[in-house]
């Protein structure tokens, strides 16, 4: 009896590790970024087959050692995805992986899209619907802008003289695989990180253009006034995507 207890414990265990792997992810949202679509404490579902499979060596969660197997269909704005967060500690100035730290947001852009924000309301050139939830936005476009300075909410990427701000900002192009940029003192700043990333060098100031050897997201959260996403850090790479999560894609 003991044995065959074991051998059912055993393969009760063996199931839950590949339904996990191959089918579906729990994740429980302890922040309100994503409120009123998601609440605090509450539990969304990241679907495996829907984005895809991402597979890396356990000993190594190295971003190096990740391989994608594509899934159902690709990302696409208004998608909400949870994903490791794209730097390490209090450093945003830096792309790093963070295993220990998944977040769970909403795509605004995509790779290759033209994405920007005006009076609070966020838009994509490739894509015709609202992205994110309007009434959130609407409520961070009547806000004073001296409730953001004072909680050091206001400015947002690249951190230079350009004018932006939570409210209004772009527009930008989300970086893509093979799009070349050409660089100026603002593009410079604002794809800096990425190109540190992925050359693994500090930025040649003289460089005029640059290719991007890899896919990237932009992603925000629902919670407009009070979310700290791709506004404040920046662009997702590609490989720190775990999924696309079901059921909640618009509200």
């Amino acid at each position: 009896m003991k044995k065959r207890c074991k051998v059912i414990g055993l393969a009760a265990f063996a199931a839950y590790v590949v339904f996990r792997l191959l089918v579906c992810v729990k994740y429980t949202i302890l922040t309100g970024s994503m409120m009123p679509t998601i609440q605090i404490e509450e539990s969304v579902y990241v679907l495996k087959p829907l984005y895809g499979w991402r597979l890396y060596c356990f000993w190594s969660k190295s971003p190096d050692s990740f391989h994608r197997i594509h899934g159902i269909r690709d990302i696409v704005p208004g998608d909400i995805i949870v994903f490791n967060l794209p730097y390490i500690g209090y450093n945003i100035e830096t792309i790093a992986f963070n295993p220990e730290l998944e977040y769970c947001k909403r795509v605004l852009g995509t790779p290759g899209d033209r994405i920007g924000a005006v009076d609070g309301h966020c838009w994509n050139d490739r894509f015709l619907k609202p992205v994110g939830v309007v009434e959130e936005q609407e409520k961070l476009r009547w806000m004073f802008d001296v409730f953001f300075r004072m909680t050091d909410s206001y400015e947002v990427i690249p951190y230079t003289d350009s004018g932006w701000n939570v409210k209004n900002w772009g527009p930008l192009i989300v970086p893509a695989k093979g799009l070349t940029m050409a660089l100026d003192g603002f593009t410079r700043e604002l794809y800096r990180k990425v190109i540190e990333y992925e050359t693994g060098t500090p930025l040649d100031e003289s460089l005029t253009e640059y290719t991007f050897q890899g896919n990237y997201y932009f992603a925000v959260g629902d919670n407009a006034m009070s979310s700290f996403d791709s506004r404040y850090w920046g662009f997702i790479p590609e490989d720190f995507i775990i999924g696309i999560v079901g059921g909640k894609r618009f509200r």
